[in-house]
């Protein structure tokens, strides 16, 4: 699944069994009920009661997960339950759930409360795709796979109910192309595609040169691979003109570079919530797969920006 030969988190540990694959999976997997666990009580107190509603289903439905990580580590006779190393656990949300929640839990909205879950699923999406690409042992790949794919199906879920609680949000230029419909043919599909990342290609091209005198290195670094993920479609000038998307979307907010960097992650949101979507309703299999191929492949890189914008917060 990952056609990359770099993996996505930086010194990742080898794994050597399916009984260290199947505790990673199980360890992430209690990390996320603890997760919801803390901010259903955080919202309790705070007498938010639909936010804990939504916490509280969210714990409620990990932890029938755990149940089934155990049921498959059994039939693949693994174990579940061994202690994993801290380099996976590290990797929980902490600097998100800190800007989420420090300023005014007050504040915190059932849409809010399921985007901190999909950046959750993202993140053991992405450890999942680390392992593949680290392993040369085929049946630990080939269970890394189906736990990556099962990953990506809970994203898909978690992104409905998340943009069903948006209506009333930021709509994105994604969005408002109104691509909604599930296209029935592959070439419809390649349109539609060429359509999401051609916004996305065109924005992160206008962001590198509004923004060229405060970009780091590094951040430099994320938007070259995202431009390269998108090389097979043509360039797009952007020079400011009236087609250029960054600047047609009156309701961004790109005053400084921070917001810029969330206006393309929003966009990248869009179009994984868009290529599930084709991937869960497409009735051609040909369809389905290119769909999860290129949401997986947008995955990667809302982890990659999302952490820039931490990176920027620790730095201010």
């Amino acid at each position: 699944m990952n056609d990359s030969p770099i993996a996505p988190l930086a010194d990742a540990p080898d794994i050597a069994s399916l009984d260290e694959l199947f505790s990673i999976w199980y360890a992430l997997g209690k990390n996320t009920v603890g997760f919801c666990d803390r901010l259903a009580e955080v919202m309790r107190a705070c007498a938010n009661a639909d936010t804990v509603e939504v916490f509280e289903s969210l714990a409620t439905r990990e932890r029938t997960r755990l149940a089934g990580i155990r049921q498959q580590a059994k039939q693949a006779s693994a174990s579940a339950g061994s202690s994993v190393d801290e380099t996976w656990l590290e990797q929980a949300l902490k600097n998100d759930l800190a800007r989420e929640i420090a300023d005014n839990p007050y504040l915190m909205t059932p849409y809010r409360a399921l985007r901190l879950a999909v950046a959750n699923k993202e993140r053991v999406f992405e450890i999942m795709s680390t392992l593949i690409a680290n392993t040369d042992d085929p049946s630990i790949r080939q269970h890394a796979e189906i736990m990556a794919r099962m990953e990506l199906a809970e994203i898909a879920e978690l992104r409905l109910r998340r943009r069903r609680a948006s209506r009333n949000e930021i709509e994105t230029v994604i969005e408002a192309a109104n691509l909604e419909k599930t296209p029935l043919e592959m070439g419809d599909f390649i349109k539609n595609a060429q359509t999401v990342e051609t916004i996305i290609r065109q924005m992160t091209l206008s962001l590198r040169a509004a923004w060229a005198s405060e970009t780091s290195a590094h951040t430099k670094s994320v938007l070259e691979r995202l431009l390269a993920d998108l090389h097979d479609f043509p360039d797009m000038q952007a020079d400011g003109g009236a087609d250029d998307p960054f600047k047609a979307n009156e309701k961004r907010d790109d005053a400084n570079l921070f917001f810029a960097l969330k206006s393309v992650l929003r966009e990248l949101e869009s179009a994984v919530d868009l290529f599930l979507t084709y991937a869960e309703n497409a009735k051609s299999e040909e369809v389905v797969h290119a769909a999860q191929t290129r949401a997986g492949r947008h995955v990667r890189h809302i982890a990659k920006i999302r952490d820039e914008l931490n990176l920027r917060i620790l730095d201010e």
